[in-house]
């Protein structure tokens, strides 16, 4: 509705525009003062084509000023569907959101590889830990046999 109405709104403009431009002016200067402007044109003037061009003008205003009133009362289609348009507040907040689960991402991954780290510290601390109890063992059973042995 409101499309065909701004439609109907320009082509009011422009027929306005052209109506007004076809005019004559109303410089008649002093010979009106002496009753020179009551000429055959003068009294007739609602039937010449100048006088059929002002009526037209003022239906024109009057239709350029109620479609005006019309279209600014009319919500914009856009306010109530589901397209939003976004200010460029909500698109930094938009921005500065990605950014965050970006970084978000990134801190994960490095806790993730720091995790696998800290698997490989500790299996490499468990496999040291094993073979110092082995060696430790080995050693004592080589000191229990030489005590044995003396």
């Amino acid at each position: 509705m409101k499309i065909f109405l701004t439609i109907i709104f320009l082509l009011v403009c422009v027929g306005l525009t052209a109506i007004v431009l076809m005019q004559e002016g109303k410089s008649a200067g002093l010979g009106t003062i002496g009753g020179i402007g009551d000429s055959y044109w003068g009294k007739n003037k609602g039937r010449s084509m100048e006088g059929n061009l002002v009526k037209f003008t003022k239906f024109l205003a009057a239709a350029f000023l109620i479609l005006a009133v019309l279209l600014n009362m009319i919500p914009d289609a856009s306010s109530s569907s589901s397209t939003t348009v976004t200010t460029p507040v909500e698109s930094e907040a938009a921005a500065a959101s990605t950014e965050v689960a970006a970084a978000s991402t990134e801190v994960a991954a490095e806790s993730t590889e720091a995790a696998a780290a800290s698997a490989e510290v500790t299996a490499a601390s468990t496999e040291a830990a094993a073979a110092a109890s082995t060696e430790a063992s080995k050693t004592v059973s080589t000191e229990a046999k030489e005590t044995e042995k003396k």
